[in-house]
């Protein structure tokens, strides 16, 4: 379970790097939070707290899964429960964070795309686990 844990958060985190890429969304993410190109910096501490986040969302994965076994069988519960956990834990409180910061709320759907990415790559991961 360690094995599927790391791979899918090591997994997750490297999709944001393309995600957030000027080739994907990053030009319209950077435009959306207000900054202009040369304002955000690479920082290894940001990457590593992004890395650990995901770490520890796979980690709670990987509980859910252990305390609910009898009811997660193929790939299609595996989604149900990516799907249920950005719907309910992901999506109210970044809706929320966004629309009262008055930030631009093509935010909700370029991060809230990539959140519901990362917990279905966590579905193929596990399942492939499991």
């Amino acid at each position: 379970m360690t094995l599927a844990i790391l791979l899918s958060a090591a997994l997750a985190f490297g999709l944001g790097i393309v995600w957030y890429s000027p080739k994907m969304f990053g030009g319209v993410w950077r435009d959306s939070i207000g900054k202009k190109e040369g304002d955000l910096k690479e920082s290894m501490a940001k990457m590593l707290v992004g890395f650990i986040g995901w770490t520890v969302a796979a980690f709670v994965y990987a509980f859910l899964i252990g305390v609910s076994h009898q009811y997660i069988e193929g790939i299609r519960d595996y989604i149900f429960l990516s799907v249920a956990l950005w719907g309910a834990f992901m999506m109210p409180p970044k809706a929320m964070a966004i629309l009262w910061g008055n930030f631009n709320t093509k935010l909700l759907w370029i991060d809230g795309g990539y959140h519901l990415a990362g917990y279905i790559i966590f579905a193929f991961v596990f399942r492939l686990f499991a």
